[in-house]
């Protein structure tokens, strides 16, 4: 009896979730362009956001005005020149919403939208982003042997949520638990080489993504059993130990560049923490629906009380701390006719679903696949 009335609960709860979303949707979609960007948080629909009046004049501005600045090279982006008028105003839109709540006035959001684009395409041209679409890749920047020190715990290896959006899954564990069964000096984070590497995953995911898309980042101990015997993936077409290049400020070698300069200085820890999140904020706005930070320890509560004042208000609200059984709450979808969150069947077990495991670090090889099939 118990059991049946919690599971009357559970469902009533998604049925009244789910009918509350399509309220938001609907005032999101009859509230007008400016508006339009405080419904960000929910599902807008990709014919609104393609419809509104400041996505198209973001459009002209940039086919008119700042696209001719960058050119050849601009007209093989795959994010910025994509093969349709429609996937470009999907990434236009990402940019007026990004500015829209803090703007006063549409015109307002128009430039400073304009402004971050700009300053987009110039750190796109710099990053030689077209690169991360090459075969190999993938391969190349994941690896130690050609990339030292990148360390890479995180990557899209073909989670869907049920609206058929990109989650990509991380095991924090992988990179900064030190005390791992064959841990080396090798296996230490190198800033300008693990920031290269990170931004291919999020880059390679915003290609992916219709409207949004999210993360879940397991942050339980180092999965010593899955990787008893093992050596880390990344250590599967050799390793080259260069953690000198932090004592001397200088780029790793091998590394698979460009890197910005300043990367080549950074320190590790939570100064690389910063510059990710600096990076997606620019240069990816409005990518992600969620960040959920699944099994956070007390001292990591502490951290993530510091970094998560790094980012703007509208960003903050979309990392989210999600306790052992509090799964259903966030990224588990349990009833097929709610669009939130990944059926049991697809999450793997470490994450709460049934679906296949991650095998330690296992499914950031199947990732590697992903990659350089693509």
């Amino acid at each position: 009896m118990v059991l049946a009335s919690l599971s009357l609960l559970l469902a009533l709860h998604a049925r009244l979730a789910q009918l509350l979303r399509r309220i938001r949707e609907a005032q999101c979609q009859s509230e007008g362009a400016h508006s339009s960007a405080l419904c960000s948080t929910g599902r807008l629909s990709q014919q609104a956001e393609a419809a509104t009046p400041l996505v198209a004049r973001l459009r002209r501005v940039w086919l008119t005005e700042i696209k001719p600045d960058f050119l050849p090279e601009v007209e093989s982006d795959p994010l910025l020149s994509p093969p349709s008028e429609e996937a470009l105003d999907r990434t236009l839109s990402r940019f007026v919403r990004a500015e829209a709540a803090a703007a006063a006035t549409a015109d307002e959001t128009l430039r400073k939208a304009a402004a971050r684009l700009r300053r987009t395409a110039a750190f796109r041209r710099e990053y030689a982003v077209r690169d991360f679409y090459r075969r190999g890749m993938a391969r190349a920047l994941f690896m130690h042997a050609t990339n030292a020190g990148a360390c890479v715990y995180f990557a899209d290896y073909g989670l869907r949520d049920r609206k058929g959006e990109v989650v990509i899954v991380g095991r924090t564990s992988l990179m900064v638990d030190d005390t791992a069964e064959g841990h080396k000096p090798a296996d230490e984070v190198l800033p300008a080489t693990h920031l290269r590497a990170a931004l291919f995953v999020i880059e390679r995911a915003a290609a992916l993504i219709r409207t949004h898309g999210s993360m879940i980042l397991d942050l339980s101990p180092y999965p010593a059993e899955a990787m008893r015997g093992r050596s880390r993936y990344w250590d599967s077409d050799g390793w080259v130990d260069d953690t000198a290049a932090l004592l001397e400020g200088r780029v790793p070698s091998p590394s698979v560049g460009p890197h910005l300069p300043s990367h080549a200085t950074l320190a590790t820890g939570l100064p690389v923490l910063k510059e990710a999140l600096r990076l997606m904020v620019d240069h990816y706005p409005e990518m992600l629906h969620r960040v959920w930070f699944y099994k956070p320890s007390l001292v990591f509560r502490a951290i993530f009380n510091i970094f998560r004042l790094w980012v703007p208000p509208k960003t903050r609200e979309k990392f989210v701390l999600v306790r052992e059984g509090e799964e259903h709450l966030h990224f588990l979808s349990r009833d097929p006719s709610d669009e939130q969150g990944c059926a049991p069947e697809e999450l793997p077990p470490e994450l709460g679903g049934t679906g296949e495991p991650l095998d330690g670090d296992r499914f950031l090889l199947r990732a590697l696949t992903r990659y350089d099939e693509d």
